[in-house]
């Protein structure tokens, strides 16, 4: 029974040192995922801002390329009408050359 009081005497004190240890490390840990899961949090919101800014220069970039082809629609119309022009202009100075 004395060999049993002196082994209880040894490892609650052991047992006891284990549980403080395990508790502390258990709190740094804790302190550890939640700074990980500050971060992770932060790099999501700094994801969601950055698609949302892509999205707006996407739609931008859209805009742009539909004005830039009507622009281009618009240009080669008036181009069309100065060769037009061009040509009537030859032709009547063709003719009164002729006259």
């Amino acid at each position: 029974m004395k060999s049993l009081a002196k082994l209880g005497a040894v490892v609650l004190p052991l047992a006891m040192l284990t549980a403080c240890a395990n508790t502390a490390e258990m709190d740094m840990l804790k302190a550890s995922v939640e700074s990980a899961q500050s971060t992770a949090d932060s790099a999501l919101v700094a994801a969601r801002n950055a698609q949302s800014t892509a999205d707006t220069a996407q739609r931008t970039a859209s805009d742009a390329e539909l004005a830039a082809v009507k622009a281009q629609t618009t240009a080669d119309e008036a181009q069309s009408t100065v060769e037009e022009c061009c040509a009537k202009i030859d032709r009547m100075f063709e003719k009164a050359m002729s006259k």
